[in-house]
């Protein structure tokens, strides 16, 4: 062994941070340092003034605790043989995992690529399912090879291709782990043995979504948001284990049991910082005015890629090499433009910068239907209470355990009646945009009974968009997936249920608002807009739309979150 200099970075969030040499190569080149130029919380910065923070300083931040969590591991459990090389691939991961992130971050990927013209063939396929994540690999090995950083990587211990394929895994997730179970090959392809599971859950932990990540954008959007943030990560980090669950026959990180109300605080400022900036309604149609400028400008910016081609916004996805001079920007660049093909978008972009952005009308919540993921929720919470009634011929005190033989035989009817059922429910899943487009339709042919003013409105005048609050799970308990441990047997893991923690946890996880905004916005037609809003709020059976912002509970709500 050999003595390792690291550099020393002071970070607002985490203090003083040393970063091993290597992971400063990676930091030093082109394709790390565009994330210098690329916002964090995306169009959150035209709502809050100091969420200027870009994907750079979180990626370094995600390193640091990636590294603090995988060596507090090592040192607390020396039995689990973490070397050198997995600490070091896991601090990479946590460098590298947000590389693919395009312009103004989800924005790219969330509201302009799934908006974007296909061509048709391979580019179009790969538009149609393209992730952020999928392209953080590709300009991983982008950056390697451009950079010539395999020598570098021997250098300091590390084994390729074995080492580069477990960085990118951890990078994208490990989603399947049975599928690898299954096919021992499938474990040589990533990089490491089935008994290193627990190492692809702590950049990106596709389980439960408690990670590294999360850890850095909590703290690191708090403080610029100027919100608190209740979560101590390193509190966590402190108290976790890795312990062999009997359910699947792999090596898991376990949290201490007392912590499980600390996890839901977690989840919760998720929901809080997604409320209160991400989801912002004012954030919302900054994001959409900006795709939208996106959308017009495709086709007309031409980027360089490898060998000299060139590439507009939308398939530079396809060439890392045009995808690195992709950055926020390409927003300047069409505002600053004097080309008659940017126009369209340059007027966009000049309402966004004069603070003249389509007008808020109100906003309402759908009518609650339960969704498939739902369904199948209900059914395992029925089979689990049928588990723990009394079992047949033992007496309980009924004032301890109420249930019976035929609670059970109950719950066992319903579980067999819903899954008969499953069938008839939808998937959930966001808004499709051509039913966006029929309720733009049906708000403009919604005249109020007593007239709109003399006002005409069109389908194209109003813009629907959908928010989905939840607690990253979709309408899942993400606790569900997540196993602890107890000072008495601190090598078992388990599960533990909502109702051991407390009843005052949401009965639900996630809740859907549809929002109404109107690109006219002088006084006369918001008004005849949102009495139009009105109408259709009837017509439909929704209710009645609220017109402020609905502010974020100070304390975790007692009763049913509509689900999406």
């Amino acid at each position: 062994m050999f003595y390792v200099f690291c550099q020393v970075f002071n970070d607002p969030i985490h203090g003083t941070v040393e970063l091993h040499p290597l992971l400063i190569k990676i930091i030093d080149t082109p394709q790390f340092q565009r994330l210098r130029n690329i916002k964090q919380l995306g169009g959150v910065y035209f709502v809050y003034p100091g969420a200027s923070h870009n994907r750079f300083e979180h990626s370094i931040g995600v390193a640091h605790l990636a590294g603090q969590l995988v060596e507090a591991l090592r040192t607390r459990q020396p039995e689990l043989k973490i070397n050198d090389r997995d600490v070091l691939c896991v601090k990479i991961a946590g460098l590298c995992h947000d590389l693919g992130h395009g312009p103004f971050s989800h924005l790219y990927d969330q509201m302009f690529i799934t908006k974007a013209k296909r061509p048709a063939g391979a580019l179009g396929e790969k538009m149609a399912t393209w992730t952020h994540e999928e392209a953080s690999v590709e300009m991983f090995d982008h950056l390697v090879k451009s950079n010539n950083l395999e020598l570098e990587m021997e250098d300091y211990g590390l084994i390729l291709p074995n080492d580069v394929n477990f960085i990118k895994k951890m990078i994208e997730g490990l989603k399947d782990p049975k599928a690898a179970q299954v096919s021992p090959a499938c474990w040589s392809e990533i990089g490491r043995t089935e008994d290193k599971f627990f190492l692809f859950e702590i950049v990106a932990n596709k389980s439960n979504g408690i990670d590294v990540d999360k850890f850095d954008y909590f703290a690191r959007d708090c403080y610029h948001l100027g919100m608190k943030n209740n979560f101590d990560h390193l509190r966590f980090i402190q108290l976790t284990r890795v312990i062999k669950v009997e359910k699947d026959g792999l090596n898991h990180i376990c949290s201490r049991d007392k912590e499980v109300a600390n996890l839901y605080d977690m989840f919760y400022t998720r929901n809080c910082i997604h409320r209160r900036a991400c989801q912002h309604k004012v954030n919302k149609i900054m994001q959409y005015m900006i795709a939208e400028a996106f959308l017009k400008a495709d086709g007309h910016i031409k980027i360089e890629g490898l060998e000299g081609k060139e590439f507009t916004l939308s398939p530079a996805i396809s060439d890392m090499e045009a995808y690195t001079k992709l950055t926020d920007h390409v927003f300047e660049q069409i505002l600053h433009s004097s080309s008659v093909e940017l126009a369209e978008a340059k007027k966009i972009l000049e309402r966004i910068i004069s603070r003249d952005h389509y007008r808020f009308l109100g906003e309402t919540k759908p009518r609650q239907v339960p969704t498939r993921e739902k369904i199948l929720g209900w059914k395992e919470e029925l089979d689990q209470a049928r588990q723990n009634v009394c079992p047949e011929g033992h007496n309980f005190d009924p004032k301890l355990n109420p249930c019976s033989k035929d609670t059970a035989e109950a719950c066992q009817k319903l579980s067999k009646a819903i899954s008969q059922t499953l069938d008839s429910f939808r998937e959930s899943g966001k808004l499709s945009e051509e039913r966006k487009r029929r309720w733009e339709r049906e708000l403009a042919e919604a005249v109020p009974e007593g007239g709109d003013g003399g006002v005409t409105l069109k389908p194209e005048d109003f813009v629907v968009l959908d928010t989905t609050f939840d607690y990253g799970m979709k309408d899942k308990d993400p606790i569900k997936n997540v196993y602890f441990y107890n000072k008495i047997n601190p090598d078992k893991a388990f599960n533990i249920t909502r109702d051991q923690v407390s009843k005052l946890l949401p009965a639900c996880f996630s809740e859907q608002l549809i929002g109404v905004y109107s690109k006219k916005n002088d006084d006369q037609s918001v008004e005849a807009a949102r009495m139009h809003l009105e109408q259709w709020c009837k017509q439909k059976g929704l209710p009645e739309p609220q017109y402020g912002e609905i502010e974020t509970p100070e304390v975790i709500p007692v009763g049913n979150i509509q689900n999406n």
